[in-house]
C-alpha cells in the first residue's frame, strides 16, 4: 500500500495580529494534518496571538530572517516534522483559500511537484480585489518575459500562493537561496532548470491597506534582479552554474538542520 502523503501548511508571518485570529478561523484546516506559523520576529503580538490558536503549531525567530529566510525555516520545520507535502501561504488574508482543494488536487492526483497561483485568469480580477493599476502590466510582462526564457508554462510567476513536495526540495539547492524575496522567484528557476513538474490554479485575491503590494521603488528593484536570476539560469543552461544551480549536497535531512 502507498504511504498516505502528509500535508503541512505553513504561514510565514510578519506583523500579522491584525490578521491573524481572523486568518486562522476561516482557514480550511480540514485539509491539512498540521499548520504551522513561523514568527519572523515581528515586535507586535503575531506570536502570542499564534499561541492562543488552537490546533495551530507556532515559532518564532529570535531575529529577523527576511522573506527567504523566514520561508526556509518554515520549509525546514514542515520537512522535519515529516511533510511530503507543503502549502505556503500568507496569514494576512491576502490570498483567498477557495484555490487549496485544486492545487492539492493537481499534486495529489495529476502527479505535479510544485503548483503556484494565478492571479491573472482575468486582468480585471487583480484590479477588483485592489492591485495598483501601475502594478498590472509590468507583472504581466515579467511573466511573459519568464515564460519565454524558462519555457514554463506559467502565466504568473511573481505571487505568494504556492505549494511544494518534498521532491522538490530534494532536487534543488533552495537552501542556498536569497533571504528576500527573490527567495521565491529562484526556486522557480531552479525547478524550471531541474526539469520539474510545474502547474498553476486560479487563486483570488484581496488587496488592501499596506498589504496592497510593494512599493515603486522597490518593485523596480525586485524585477532588475529577477533578470540578473534569468541570466544566472541562461548560464545554467550551458553549464556555467553558480551556487543556486549546483546540484544538493548531501540528504534532505542534513541539509535542512541549519535552519531548525
Amino acid at each position: 500500500m502507498t504511504k498516505k502523503a502528509k500535508i503541512i501548511a505553513v504561514f510565514i508571518a510578519y506583523k500579522a495580529e491584525k490578521t491573524l485570529k481572523k486568518f486562522w478561523e476561516e482557514f480550511p484546516k480540514q485539509y491539512f494534518d498540521e499548520c504551522i506559523l513561523v514568527d519572523d520576529a515581528s515586535g507586535d503580538k503575531t506570536f502570542e496571538i499564534a499561541k492562543t490558536l488552537s490546533g495551530l503549531k507556532a515559532y518564532r525567530n529570535p531575529k529577523n530572517l527576511g522573506y527567504g529566510g523566514n520561508l526556509k525555516r518554515a520549509v525546514a520545520i514542515a520537512l522535519n516534522r515529516g511533510a511530503d507535502i507543503i502549502m505556503d501561504i500568507h496569514p494576512d488574508n491576502e490570498y483567498k483559500p477557495s484555490a487549496i482543494p485544486l492545487a492539492l488536487e493537481k499534486i495529489q492526483k495529476d502527479g505535479f511537484e510544485f503548483v503556484m497561483g494565478n492571479r491573472f485568469t482575468s486582468v480585471y480580477k487583480p484590479l477588483k480585489s485592489g492591485m495598483y493599476v501601475w502594478k498590472v502590466l509590468p507583472l504581466l510582462a515579467l511573466s511573459y518575459i519568464d515564460r519565454l526564457v524558462l519555457g514554463v508554462k506559467i502565466s504568473d510567476f511573481h505571487q505568494g500562493f504556492r505549494v511544494y513536495t518534498k521532491k522538490l526540495f530534494e532536487k534543488v539547492n533552495f537552501e542556498e537561496n536569497s533571504n528576500n524575496y527573490l527567495f521565491s522567484f529562484e526556486l522557480i528557476t531552479q525547478a524550471a532548470h531541474a526539469k520539474i513538474k510545474i502547474a498553476e490554479v486560479p487563486v483570488e485575491t484581496n488587496y488592501q491597506g499596506e498589504k496592497r503590494g510593494a512599493s515603486l521603488k522597490n518593485s523596480v528593484k525586485y524585477s532588475l534582479n529577477t533578470f540578473k536570476i534569468l541570466v544566472l539560469y541562461s548560464l545554467a543552461k550551458i553549464g556555467i552554474k553558480t551556487k543556486i544551480f549546483n546540484q544538493p549536497k548531501g540528504n534532505l535531512k542534513s541539509r535542512i538542520s541549519r535552519f531548525l
